[in-house]
């Protein structure tokens, strides 16, 4: 079921109704969230329920059996249900990836393997609610959460609906307590909520969905662009990818925001930091902090010296990379950003005055813009032999020509505007001091976009695939 399709649209406020209705009953109102968030999920195939199951009931279990004490006991039960959820991931979104590269590189060595394949379905949002299940089981060990004994309640903190399919990655520090008390129905919070799914279905369906058919016709076939219109199409891809990743998060927390229930922020206008550290801090903000509270710093962060940081990082990135997506494309791709991350190790840099972008900041945030885009390429190439071939036409040094792809920017251009001076907002319609017929005015016109757009393209979001 996708955030921007009509089931939707009747399905979330069946679930508001019902939800506020059993208000004075705890127990009951989460059975309905727990139903209505497997009966959400199974929309798009019934099998993976089973899968979500045994990730729930094996770290609900493994959670009942752990003790804070880093005892032998309890460090086994850890180990083996992150092997358990580990093992399934990798089963349904690695076992071709490594066969195949296994299979390569023994080819490479003159032999002629003949290895087995798996025909199976990556099931929709598995490397989400896998690494939320793996925090669960590691703050309960590490002492920073206790466990529950309320199995309902813990198996909506892994199959809460609206941060399912592509997150934010909650931890259950912020999450499950929220399923163990009674909620009262907050006006004012549902009303930023409704906005926020208002602007996250702008994002996607008018800029997302309309940017997607530039940047397929720009990279179909690379060798045949302009280096000027390749740099164009990384440009596009990368406001298409920021425009439906964080639109999903905006209608994910807005939707949750109906109900009372406080998700982590997942992104804050990466677009308008001054560095890549900067941008890195505002990016995919749920998965980074996972990443450096469960791989960073287990390896040592960087209280090892500068070397150890410097490998650190870049494990860090590479699993980042492989993380979305079983292909080398991605692997580079988080390599890449990881090496122009080394620099801020070696190099003492100053603190911005300003915890926004400034007008004076345009130009070192249009550099460090175009820099992560061009890394995007490696992002979106279907194969190393694609991204190759964009690799070449880049060098090959044709920039003077008027690149293919310029009309996109009718659709980039409003949408940065908007977004600049939003920025100091948590998303650009959360505060609206004007008028409520100007208020109601923008309301009816960006659904009107919608609309408009809406029965164009129904594109499936981006991090579906991860």
């Amino acid at each position: 079921m996708q955030f921007d399709s009509y089931i939707y649209a009747l399905f979330l406020p069946i679930v508001f109704i019902l939800y506020w209705a059993l208000r004075k009953h705890l127990k009951w109102q989460n059975l309905m969230l727990l139903v209505a968030s497997y009966i959400f999920y199974g929309w798009w195939d019934w099998r993976f329920l089973g899968l979500i199951l045994i990730t729930s009931a094996s770290t609900f279990l493994t959670g009942l059996a752990i003790r804070p004490d880093h005892s032998k006991q309890s460090k086994t039960w850890v180990t083996l249900n992150i092997i358990l959820n580990i093992g399934i991931l990798a089963t349904f979104k690695y076992f071709n990836f490594f066969r195949d590269s296994l299979a390569e590189m023994l080819r490479l060595l003159g032999l002629n393997p003949d290895m087995p394949t798996l025909n199976i379905i990556l099931p929709v949002g598995i490397s989400f609610y896998t690494l939320q299940a793996i925090s669960y089981t590691l703050d309960l060990y590490r002492g920073k959460v206790e466990h529950t004994r309320d199995a309902v309640a813990f198996f909506v903190y892994i199959a809460f609906f609206p941060q399912l399919v592509a997150g934010p990655i909650e931890r259950a520090g912020n999450l499950l307590p929220q399923f163990l008390k009674e909620k009262d129905f907050d006006y004012h919070n549902a009303v930023i909520g409704m906005r926020q799914i208002l602007w996250g279905l702008v994002k996607k369906i008018v800029i997302a969905d309309n940017l997607a058919g530039y940047v397929e016709n720009l990279l179909y076939q690379p060798s045949i662009m302009s280096a000027s219109s390749i740099v164009m199409a990384a440009i596009i891809f990368a406001f298409q990818i920021y425009a439906d990743f964080s639109g999903y998060s905006d209608i994910a927390i807005g939707s949750a925001r109906l109900l009372n229930i406080k998700l982590l922020p997942n992104f804050k206008f990466p677009f308008f930091t001054r560095s890549m550290k900067e941008l890195w801090q505002r990016w995919h903000i749920s998965l980074m902090t996972w990443f450096r509270e469960y791989v960073y710093f287990p390896l040592g962060g960087s209280r090892k010296g500068k070397l150890h940081t410097c490998i650190n990082i870049m494990v860090v990135f590479a699993i980042s990379g492989l993380w979305h997506g079983a292909d080398w494309t991605y692997v580079i791709w988080g390599a890449v950003n990881g090496l122009l991350l080394l620099p801020f190790v070696f190099l003492p840099m100053k603190s911005h005055k300003t915890e926004h972008a400034t007008w004076h900041d345009i130009p070192l945030c249009m550099l460090t813009f175009l820099l992560f885009a061009l890394v995007f390429l490696a992002f979106r190439s279907p194969n190393i032999s694609h991204l190759q071939e964009c690799i070449g036409v880049l060098l090959s040094g044709s920039y003077l020509s008027m690149p293919v792809g310029i009309s996109a920017l009718y659709y980039i251009v409003p949408f940065i505007v908007v977004e600049w001076l939003g920025r100091k907002q948590e998303f650009p319609l959360a505060v609206m001091p004007m008028p409520a017929v100007l208020r109601w005015f923008i309301y009816w016109a960006l659904l009107l976009l919608i609309a408009f757009y809406g029965a164009s393209a129904n594109i499936q979001y981006i991090y579906f695939q991860f």
